[in-house]
């Protein structure tokens, strides 16, 4: 189990797994309050990510020798940050299952990368989860593009056809516990799977890793240009692909475009190398 499992998952619920625990959907931003009186403070663990958001805003240009503290401060405080981690489709799912309600909205990490605004639902590859969306109108910067509120069935077809298209499930956090969004990313624009592979913060790995079946794979090389994370290569002399699985973030994407079913997601549990590889 990673640590966000260790500390705020429930080995009786969800597998363990942090993310299915329904206890770590609940905010207490969004109690209600009387009219004209100020918010709380937030009073679970939430310290802002201050490391996430230093080390990519220009320090390695400015201050390149605190990046190693900074970075070994995250994963000091990881439970403490605003940790992202990947998930496959079907824990995707489940987490659709949890919450309510589910939306989908523009993708914030493509506006700052591309400063792109996507106004069309069928542009929309970010998801907000919780009584949180309910109250989109008070953050009108954040979600100028409005908000396209699913049902369960709708909100898996949105799901499987990001995937389909070669994105990367990913949750989102407020701050350790808090489950806020489930984000359909790639490594261009995603700025979580951008800090993780550039400087190492911001993004756990999944529970699961990928592995070929060499009976069936043929070598077509579709999964090679699914992966995000540089873990899948092409073999000169099998002909066949290559999983590297200490590269191997989980997200599976590679296992749901194989035509050929010739990849399955094994718990990275079952691999003594790779259990403790976050």
């Amino acid at each position: 189990m990673c640590i966000l499992c260790e500390k705020f998952g429930d080995p009786e619920i969800g597998r363990g797994r942090w993310y299915l625990n329904p206890s770590n959907y609940g905010r207490q931003l969004y109690r209600r309050r009387r009219p004209g009186s100020a918010p709380g403070e937030f009073t679970r663990g939430y310290r802002g990510g201050s490391a996430v958001q230093e080390v990519p805003g220009g320090l390695r240009n400015e201050a390149p020798e605190r990046v190693p503290e900074l970075v070994a401060s995250w994963w000091a405080n990881v439970d403490k940050e605003r940790p992202a981690q990947v998930i496959t489709l079907e824990d995707a799912f489940e987490v659709a299952a949890l919450c309510h309600p589910f939306a989908s909205m523009m993708c914030e990490c493509r506006l700052w990368s591309r400063a792109r605004e996507e106004r069309n639902p069928d542009e929309y590859s970010c998801g907000g989860l919780g009584v949180g969306m309910l109250k989109w109108e008070r953050w009108p910067e954040r979600y100028k593009g409005g908000v396209n509120f699913m049902t369960l069935e709708e909100a898996k077809d949105w799901l499987t056809r990001w995937v389909m298209r070669g994105m990367v499930p990913i949750i989102m956090t407020y701050g350790a516990p808090y489950v806020g969004g489930l984000c359909l990313c790639d490594y261009p624009d995603c700025g979580m799977i951008r800090r993780r592979l550039d400087v190492g913060i911001g993004c756990l790995k999944g529970h699961e890793v990928a592995v070929v079946d060499y009976d069936r794979c043929n070598g077509c090389g579709v999964c090679v240009q699914r992966c995000q994370w540089g873990a899948l290569k092409f073999e000169v002399t099998t002909g066949q692909a290559h999983i590297d699985q200490y590269r191997c973030f989980g997200c599976g994407v590679c296992a749901v475009g194989c035509p050929r079913d010739a990849i399955t997601m094994k718990p990275r549990s079952e691999f003594p190398a790779l259990a403790e590889v976050w």
